[in-house]
């Protein structure tokens, strides 16, 4: 680890960055899919719209029926 990245607080910085931006890129595409199959593509959109208008789907458990 010391030669990765002697400050730890740097690697769990870098950890985090790179699970947001697979987590990001995974949203991203789920949204263009999600849209291009609906018919509803948001005029002028950008990668940052459409992740921040991301609504994670509801399930529903035996306890919430």
């Amino acid at each position: 680890m010391e030669c990765v990245a002697p400050d730890i607080e740097v690697w769990i910085s870098n950890a985090v960055d790179n699970r947001t931006r697979i987590e990001g890129n995974r949203i991203y595409k789920s949204e263009m899919e999600r849209h291009l199959e609906a018919g509803t593509m948001p005029s002028a959109p950008t990668k940052q719209s459409l992740i921040l208008a991301y609504e994670k789907p509801i399930t529903e458990t035996p306890d919430t029926v």
